[in-house]
């Protein structure tokens, strides 16, 4: 691996010549998730957990790759009551958060409370798949490592941690052999596993990369494929945040017009304003897109 530097924001899949029952991937956010976040006002804790859950939502579209998008969403009864990050396919990334007074509140597990933690691939052809699981665990890669126990048929771990600058997630999943059988031969999985356990959360914060996984598996031989790039855009428009309106129904939607001439809906995730009046009533009411003159 020549480039061995974690400055870009991006996710990098790694093979280890002597582990090649397993691949290996790393992300690395600094500016990207400063660009998410910079609009919303948030406490640091909650900033916090909005980063580290989007670094594992890039993780994980990268790891299916798949046409659509990775939604990972935590709902819960403490403090912070809803959460959700995305990844599209094309490395676009938002986040956003809810809650109330969070006060010294600084764990997970206090900050959350009970609840559940969902994983939702939404492809844009074919059927969603949605898996849940409740939040039992100090930390998201705890509760993701608890989902990978139960739902998912191949060894899959992961490690997330974050500072004031950079944000950075390993994940390391056992490859199967064509015919759903594990490559046994070689098999150099639980050095892997034992290994990427010795890594600090200072280490993956700042070094989420090439360099990291270097470090840590340089007696496997590891080789570094070209990153995937991951930048804040958010997939907000007006016709989908009519959405929200439709959903009220035909009656109280024309009271609500009859109320005051101009409805306001903002994007929680990016602050993007969209304003309703008289006009766009009658799309609102039919399954037709809005009129071009009305999109902003």
């Amino acid at each position: 691996m020549t480039d061995l530097t974690a400055d870009q924001d991006a996710v990098r899949r790694y093979l280890c010549d002597l582990a090649p029952d397993a691949r290996l991937m790393t992300v690395h956010l600094g500016k990207t998730k400063d660009d998410m976040l910079d609009h919303q006002t948030m406490p640091m804790a909650v900033k916090t957990l909005c980063e580290e859950l989007v670094a594992a939502a890039c993780l994980l579209s990268h790891m299916l790759k798949f046409d659509g998008e990775m939604i990972l969403q935590i709902k819960g009864s403490g403090p912070i009551t809803m959460m959700v990050a995305e990844c599209s396919s094309e490395g676009r990334i938002r986040s956003t958060a809810q809650w109330s007074d969070i006060g010294d509140t600084s764990t997970f597990e206090n900050l959350v409370g009970t609840g559940y933690l969902a994983v939702t691939v939404d492809p844009r052809q074919g059927e969603r798949y949605q898996g849940i699981v409740p939040l039992e665990s100090g930390s998201i890669s705890g509760c993701l490592n608890h989902y990978f126990e139960n739902s998912e048929q191949l060894d899959t771990k992961l490690w997330l941690a974050s500072n004031q600058s950079t944000v950075g997630g390993l994940l390391i999943q056992r490859i199967p052999e064509e015919g759903g059988q594990s490559l046994q031969e070689y098999s150099n999985w639980e050095t892997l596993s034992t290994l990427a356990n010795t890594i600090t959360d200072h280490e993956l914060a700042s070094d989420a990369g090439p360099l990291l996984i270097y470090k840590l598996f340089h007696e496997l031989d590891p080789r570094s494929f070209d990153p995937w790039t991951i930048e804040f855009g958010c997939s907000c428009s007006k016709e989908r945040s009519a959405r929200a309106l439709r959903a009220l129904g035909e009656t109280e939607l024309k009271q609500l017009f009859a109320e005051q001439p101009q409805l306001t809906l903002d994007c929680h995730f990016c602050g993007q304003v969209y304003q309703y009046d008289q006009a766009d009533l009658e799309w609102l009411l039919s399954d037709q897109p809005p009129r071009s003159d009305t999109l902003q």
